[in-house]
């Protein structure tokens, strides 16, 4: 077969468009730290990657939405801890203030600590976390406590709100606030309303009640600290497995994308210099073959 000028100009174009495509795909790997930037490179290899990424993106979502869980439960558990040590000054300021040596005006005074302390017993128990009321069960846009007059009403619910653990697996993070069996919260409050009642009226079977009846309370808020706890755990144990997840899961998405940087500079330093020779070698042949093309 005869080689023509057309043939070699043809043949010498498309070889330096070749390497000229080598070399810019090689500069971009070094660029990126990229091996794979296509599809085409190796589809099988592109597939596992995809594949990857995808369970990658589940196992991330699945890590911030226990982390959102693990917040609501220490939020909650922080509060009821605030407000058991409330309860604890309460008690030792009932117990001060049912000592006969006391006159009327010292229990009044000792009423409005009280009064204070109610107040900061209302703020904690209507503590809210990103927007949300932590102890309004599933009317979480709802205040869940509120003062009317000598009467503390709650104004939420006594629904679990659940969240996902393990795929198929729901577990409640919350604690409402009439949660156990004395009332909860509801009753802690009312108990320092009814506390704040009766040393301002000098009603020492009132104190007297109170003392009595605050064990319920914080039996209420121990019992709900446990079972928050025992949820922090297991939702511990599922973030560190999940982190682990994570780290094996970006290991091996990278031996498959990730470029061997020492091979891929050498592999973008050769195809340069083979680049160049072609560009010398070309030089040499194209002018008098263009030459003759276009005659």
């Amino acid at each position: 077969m005869r080689i023509t000028d057309r043939m070699v100009v043809e043949h010498t174009l498309y070889q330096l468009q070749q390497g000229r495509t080598r070399l810019g795909d090689a500069q971009t790997q070094v660029a990126t730290g990229r091996r794979l930037l296509r599809s085409s490179d190796d589809p099988a290899d592109v597939e596992r990657a995809m594949t990857l990424a995808s369970e990658l993106r589940a196992v991330e979502n699945q890590t911030n939405n226990l982390q959102t869980s693990r917040d609501w439960l220490n939020g909650t558990d922080s509060a009821l801890s605030s407000f058991n040590d409330l309860l604890i000054t309460a008690r030792n300021l009932a117990m001060r203030a049912i000592n006969d040596t006391n006159s009327q005006d010292e229990r009044v005074a000792i009423g409005s600590q009280i009064g204070g302390l109610l107040e900061n017993a209302l703020a904690v128990a209507n503590t809210s976390q990103g927007g949300y009321y932590l102890f309004s069960g599933h009317q979480v846009r709802t205040q869940p406590f509120e003062k009317d007059g000598n009467t503390i009403v709650y104004q939420g619910d006594n629904q679990a709100i659940r969240h996902m653990v393990e795929p198929g697996q729901t577990m409640a993070v919350n604690v409402t606030g009439v949660e156990g069996d004395h009332g909860g919260l509801l009753n802690g409050l009312t108990r320092l309303q009814e506390l704040q009642e009766a040393l301002i009226s000098n009603d020492i079977t009132g104190i007297q009640n109170f003392l009595e009846n605050v064990d319920d309370v914080t039996a209420d808020l121990h019992a709900a600290q446990s079972s928050i706890g025992a949820r922090m755990q297991r939702v511990d144990r599922t973030l560190e497995r999940l982190q682990q997840r994570t780290v094996d899961l970006k290991s091996l998405y990278s031996q498959l994308v990730d470029a061997d940087m020492a091979e891929t500079i050498a592999e973008m330093n050769a195809e340069q210099q083979a680049y160049e020779m072609s560009l010398a070698t070309s030089a040499r042949i194209l002018p008098r073959s263009l030459l003759d093309f276009l005659r």
